[in-house]
């Protein structure tokens, strides 16, 4: 039924807007400004410029590969045993990612407006819906994606302009802020910000061509890196750099500034309803593809078996960290400074020993 399910170019694009730039409602600007000072609008500039050219790299190499994802390149790599590699790598990743991302818009929720209630209510409660809508399956999801960016998209740019008057441009200087070292040697790690790009390797089944792959992963990049410099440039010209870092969920505390008059106050109250749509779409299309990457990699014949032990054992998992602090801070240590290792350069090496084997075949059929 996989091969069955095709969608375009346009889902693609939104699946994976969707999949990287969530993290701007999230924690992201903090992280930018706690590596680079009020220098991190340049870092976050910086990454994205070097995810357009990691993606360009990636899809020199991807052209020999049309309609595979990353598991059936590792597969035509080494067989079976490097494709479970390939596989479980993948998996743990996702899941991994799926766990922490739980947890954070879990504890989102409840400071927007329910902060007498226990964080394993509200991640349950969240979490009910994201099962079944990983249930229905990922073409439901991105149609649902297709429909759903737009809105998000209106309402993201509504949100920065209302936010623009209220900062001070001095706020940026010094210009350079932690330094050049920090941004742009130590900062390059930072590109992990960009790791679900992980997902269009795994889509690529069902969006078939190489143009699809191509634009989609263009486009995508483009659109988060727009985001994530816009949320950051904001943020940072209206918190100095010193109380900046001590915002835990800076989107939200940029909402509760806008205050325009007795009809535009505590708008904060309005977008966790956007907010808490888009975390719901980034954590059903997280668990599917967990599911979906661990019934491809053991070849299994059904994905959806999977889901009620897997759902328990990551709601389990995602309520271990005592507090939202010590969510963001294993999320900052590992997650933003080592995911690039798996989208960028697992996949990278997988590619360029793929298209070597590829082309010693082409070259000697019989050998």
């Amino acid at each position: 039924m996989d091969n069955e399910i095709i969608f375009g170019r346009w889902e693609g694009i939104c699946l994976l807007i969707t999949m990287i730039a969530t993290k701007a409602i999230l924690d992201f600007p903090r992280v930018m400004i706690e590596n680079a000072g009020v220098a991190g609008w340049i870092l976050s500039l910086y990454i994205s410029l070097m995810a357009l050219i990691g993606f360009w790299i990636l899809n020199k190499l991807y052209k020999g590969f049309p309609g595979k994802d990353i598991l059936d390149i590792g597969e035509d790599l080494g067989g079976k045993p490097v494709k479970v590699i390939v596989g479980t790598v993948v998996w743990i990743f996702i899941t991994s990612m799926m766990m922490v991302s739980l947890r954070l818009f879990g504890e989102l929720i409840k400071s927007m407006g329910f902060e007498m209630s226990p964080p394993s209510f509200l991640i349950l409660f969240f979490f009910v819906g994201v099962f079944f809508a990983s249930y229905m399956g990922i073409e439901s999801i991105v149609r649902f994606m297709a429909i759903l960016v737009p809105i998000s998209v209106v309402s993201y740019a509504i949100f920065i302009l209302a936010l623009v008057p209220l900062g001070d441009i001095n706020n940026i200087f010094p210009f350079l802020g932690s330094g050049a070292y920090e941004i742009f040697v130590k900062g390059a790690l930072k590109i992990s910000s960009f790791s679900e790009l992980l997902f269009l390797f795994l889509i690529v089944p069902f969006i078939k061509t190489q143009e699809n792959f191509k634009k989609s992963g263009f486009i995508a990049i483009l659109a988060s890196a727009v985001v994530f410099l816009s949320i950051t440039l904001v943020f940072t010209t209206i918190y100095p750099h010193p109380l900046a870092n001590e915002e835990l969920l800076p989107a939200y505390q940029l909402g509760r500034t806008i205050d325009y008059g007795k009809f535009f106050k505590r708008l904060e109250s309005i977008l966790i309803i956007t907010w808490s749509t888009i975390g719901f779409m980034y954590l059903s299309a997280t668990f599917f593809f967990s599911a979906y990457v661990f019934k491809k990699t053991f070849n299994l014949k059904h994905y959806r078996p999977l889901l009620l032990p897997l759902g328990v054992i990551s709601f389990s998992i995602s309520m271990i960290p005592e507090s939202l602090m010590s969510i963001l801070e294993f999320q900052s240590k590992y997650y933003r400074n080592w995911g690039w290792v798996v989208t960028f350069g697992m996949t990278i090496l997988l590619l360029i020993f793929a298209n070597k084997k590829r082309k010693k075949l082409h070259k000697n059929p019989k050998g």
